[in-house]
């Protein structure tokens, strides 16, 4: 009997940490110039940058690196603290979490906040857009969540962008053009849509994580209650012209429960702000779980429906989403697509290679058909060699690479 009771823990234990592979690292090491210039900025930009500086506790900045299968996150990138940024890394196992750096606050900040600011942690540095546009992407991570929410007391940050000309700065850290980024305004109640709640470690509850796998690798890599999305952050510059931005967060009324920003590596780029439109409408219409950004394309999977072994396009639902491809292609007549097909693993890998190709250039058939130029798109056929998930339908799929 000893032996079987042995077995099964065993067997659990073995699943469980199945459940809990995602990792958090946190390093301090590189200097503040370092992390902007080598880190944060896109390394295939043109933009200049200069009098990179830092201003707060030494353990309030730091680089991260995150793995994580069931949850999108930024995978690499900068973190700002309140706190010790080390204590970002889970498991979620106390819901006050709290480190005292320095006292010192900033005057960017305490204009907007709606209290004294505490602990405040400052990146800023100079640049020269070759471009338009700006750009970078974060998201917003607090120990705020939920007891304050809808409270009126939330920490605050801030992405102030400024140049020569007086009163030209302007803050970035802003949600549908005008809502400033709060846990007040991002949580369960208010645009839920862009919230993610993280739910305290519970590592006695293994049926718990096994019937929620997202929320266990939520809750045994972060320490932070409450997250918002990935979220975007841009602005029109004129190309050549001197900027200056600074990164802030701190703590608002007292100086209890940390917060952070996440700046996600290589994001910090000038673009066109045809580029930054295009993306822009391509999240509205296709959402940010199936788009992925491939530095100087963007790559869209979607599950075009076929029937098996068929190269045949059905049902509504498909013509829906092959019809918003086409609105996007109409939005910048300059975008080039390739139209990559895929298969599950039935079938020889010959047959599901050609079956893929037929796919893909039946998708470009239709886009043809409804004005996209054919010169404008290209079509491959990858069989069954590049799966994205354990669930056969969704490997059956059509990818689209938008070449900027």
């Amino acid at each position: 009997m000893a032996k079987n009771i042995t077995r099964v823990f065993v067997v659990l234990l073995m699943c469980f940490t199945k459940l809990t592979q995602a990792q958090l690292s946190i390093d301090t090491t590189l200097s503040a110039e370092e992390m902007v210039k080598t880190i944060f900025v896109d390394k295939a930009n043109d933009s200049k940058i200069e009098n990179v500086k830092y201003k707060g506790y030494k353990r309030s900045l730091g680089i991260f690196s995150c793995s994580m299968k069931y949850t999108k996150v930024i995978p690499k990138g900068i973190i700002l603290s309140t706190g010790n940024v080390f204590d970002a890394v889970g498991p979620n196992n106390t819901p006050d979490k709290s480190s005292k750096s320095l006292n010192n606050t900033d005057a960017s900040l305490s204009a907007i906040a709606k209290g004294p600011a505490f602990d405040a942690a400052v990146l800023e540095f100079d640049f020269i857009p070759s471009d338009d546009s700006i750009a970078f992407n974060f998201f917003f991570a607090s120990e705020e969540y939920p007891e304050y929410a809808n409270k009126n007391v939330n920490d605050i940050f801030g992405f102030f962008l400024s140049s020569e000309e007086p009163r030209a700065r302007k803050n970035l850290a802003i949600l549908d053009g005008h809502i400033p980024i709060t846990v007040d305004n991002i949580n369960s109640i208010v645009n839920k849509k862009y919230f993610i709640r993280n739910y305290m470690w519970d590592p006695e509850n293994s049926q718990k994580w096994e019937n929620n796998k997202q929320g266990s690798e939520m809750a045994s890599t972060f320490q932070f209650d409450g997250f918002t999305v990935v979220l975007h952050a841009g602005a029109k510059v004129v190309p050549g012209k001197k900027y200056h931005i600074k990164i802030a967060i701190a703590d608002v009324g007292d100086r209890l429960y940390d917060s952070a920003i996440f700046l996600e590596a290589g994001s910090f780029k000038s673009m066109s702000s045809k580029n930054i439109s295009f993306e822009k409408y391509a999240k509205e219409e296709f959402g940010e779980k199936v788009m992925k950004d491939l530095g100087n394309s963007l790559s869209i999977n979607l599950n075009i429906n076929f029937e098996i072994g068929s190269s045949k396009i059905e049902g509504a639902e498909s013509f829906t989403l092959l019809n918003k491809v086409i609105n996007l292609l109409k939005k910048d007549a300059k975008m080039q697509v390739e139209i990559n097909g895929h298969t599950d693993n039935n079938g020889a890998k010959e047959q599901n290679r050609i079956l893929s190709l037929d796919r893909a250039k039946n998708v470009a058939d239709y886009l043809i058909s409804k004005g996209i130029k054919d010169g404008r798109i290209t079509f491959s056929g990858y069989g069954d060699t590049k799966p994205i998930s354990d669930n056969k339908a969704l490997n059956r799929r059509v990818e689209f690479v938008f070449v900027k």
